[in-house]
């Protein structure tokens, strides 16, 4: 398992990981825990880190920092692609309720184990086309412990060079978010990838490693 206290520090290891695993042809299955994604209310990753990232040209000329705000969007956007899975039939609503009325004693915990949202709806994603595809991200799981509060994304495919550090960015806002609404107080984040992959050609993730690896070492 990949650990680190902050996004920065996770995300050139889960970079690496999965170059590694993709040139050696390993089986692949990532997860990443994150242990103080938060600290002070703020989002918990390294300044220069970031605008190394942000500033990151790919091949077909996005940046980090546009494939980071599409990730943003896919999850916090009434258009992103994840927005009205995640908001359909109440589902997220509930959660946010019930576990505010865990935190106030109002609610058994034995319930914790069912707060968990599904974006992966078999009644249209289970099909041989390669269209429409199904969303990457496949369940969201909130995990309260006493006063703290745990967040789970799975996701069935990842993109680790373009798409990585604009999810796990996103899940720790999310957690902040619900953390917020509830009263608990923001701890782990995990990302767990079942098929973490390259968008982008091997030299291309050989070269974003690199800079971000320089700024880990000499930020």
């Amino acid at each position: 398992m990949i650990s680190g206290n902050s996004i920065s520090d996770v995300y050139a290891q889960m970079l690496a990981n999965t170059l590694h695993k993709h040139l050696r042809g390993e089986p692949l299955i990532q997860v990443t825990e994150i242990l103080k994604p938060i600290i002070d209310g703020s989002i918990n990753e390294n300044e220069m880190f970031r605008k190394k990232l942000d500033n990151f040209v790919f091949p077909d000329g996005k940046t980090g920092k546009w494939w980071v705000e599409d990730r943003l969007r896919a999850l916090f956007n009434e258009k992103g692609e994840y927005w009205n899975r995640l908001h359909k039939n109440g589902c997220f609503d509930y959660i946010i309720s019930a576990l505010y009325q865990m935190k106030k004693g109002f609610f058994p915990r034995w319930n914790a184990n069912r707060l968990i949202t599904t974006l992966f709806d078999s009644s249209i994603d289970l099909h041989k086309s390669r269209m429409p595809t199904p969303p990457c991200l496949i369940t969201l799981a909130f995990h309260p412990i006493k006063d703290t509060l745990d967040l789970i994304g799975t996701f069935r495919a990842q993109y680790t060079d373009a798409k990585g550090y604009g999810n796990i960015l996103s899940l720790c806002h999310l957690l902040r978010h619900v953390c917020d609404r509830t009263e608990f107080h923001p701890n782990r984040v995990y990302n767990i990838a079942y098929k973490p992959i390259l968008k982008y050609p091997e030299s291309t993730a050989r070269k974003l490693l690199y800079t971000l690896s320089e700024e880990q070492k000499y930020g």
